[in-house]
């Protein structure tokens, strides 16, 4: 085959197959060089934080078994965003505390006297009943159980903890 019958037969094809390439080597560029979007890792707290919130809706807490979920954020309970604010959640037979910045505090509501649980109020760490006018205090040691007839001690806690907006108080 002579020279020019070689270039006439191949070149088409030759250049055909280079613009390919080409091609296809600048769409492989376009695609590497494209900002990819950073991936948000969500962690599984949030994720259970944000279908607590979402399941929780117009009452405030969400029961489920012996855990209870608190939105601070309720009318409710917003008196809890501040420091040294309790509420008496007679639905879920508790007293909550706000202790300080971080702490929070689930108490049995129900006076270690006679049982009342609906005549408290809070101060210099204690809680006193109305009823008969007997305090019980937020440490531990000594708890008072409910209707025990007991005049003094400490009222008993609950394991709570707080992620954002959100206590959970732990029953068992």
């Amino acid at each position: 085959m002579k020279r020019k019958e070689f270039l006439q037969k191949t070149c088409p094809a030759f250049v055909l197959s280079v613009l390919a390439s080409s091609e296809f080597l600048l769409a492989c560029k376009d695609s590497a060089t494209e900002e990819v979007a950073p991936q948000v890792v969500t962690s599984q707290e949030e994720k259970d934080y944000l279908a607590r919130k979402k399941t929780i809706g117009a009452k405030g807490y969400l029961q489920e078994n012996s855990m209870v979920y608190v939105d601070l954020a309720h009318a409710t309970y917003s008196t809890l965003l501040s420091q040294g604010n309790f509420v008496n959640d007679q639905v879920n037979g508790v007293l909550l505390l706000r202790k300080d910045a971080t702490t929070l505090m689930a108490l049995d509501n129900c006076c270690p006297h006679l049982g009342s649980r609906n005549q408290w109020s809070y101060a210099a760490n204690k809680f006193t009943c109305a009823n008969h006018g007997n305090s019980y205090g937020i440490g531990t040691g000594q708890v008072a159980n409910c209707s025990s007839n007991s005049s003094f001690g400490n009222l008993k806690a609950y394991k709570t903890s707080l992620y954002k907006d959100l206590l959970t108080i732990s029953f068992a």
